[in-house]
């Protein structure tokens, strides 16, 4: 098989997985999704999505939902790169969870150019949905 059908197999997995996941372990599972969509593909070299069809809204996020792209240009501010800041913040366990009453609602994503999101659980699946959904669409 090849390495790019294997790709897109395992992110159909990865999909599934966001799709059906209905146990305690939540916020782990997207933790791990979001290490196999976007962390994973980069340390391959995967260039699995068509960059016409990388926009905020394919996402169903706007990019005023990022708090602060720091030191980053306006001009780099892309899909792309928020695609690359959230690896680094991944990659590199800057992960915060947002508790309330005992349960995490939120996860904040930092990298050290400064950028910082924070998306309640809901967004971050959606996210990662739309995500898998343009890989495997190409």
């Amino acid at each position: 098989m090849k390495e790019q059908c294997l790709n897109k197999d395992f992110i159909r997995r990865t999909l599934h997985i966001i799709e059906h996941y209905d146990g305690p372990y939540g916020v782990t599972l997207l933790i791990n999704c979001l290490l196999g969509l976007i962390v994973l593909p980069k340390e391959k070299d995967f260039n699995g999505i068509n960059d016409s069809k990388l926009n905020f809204s394919a996402l169903g996020m706007s990019e005023k939902e990022i708090v602060s792209w720091g030191q980053i240009d306006q001009a780099e501010r892309t899909v792309s790169r928020f695609l690359r800041c959230l690896r680094n913040s991944v990659a590199h366990l800057q992960i915060e969870s947002i508790s309330s009453k005992g349960e995490i609602e939120s996860l904040r994503f930092v990298d050290d150019s400064g950028f910082e999101a924070v998306f309640p659980l809901e967004k971050l699946k959606e996210i990662l949905t739309r995500l898998a959904l343009l890989v495997i669409a190409d």
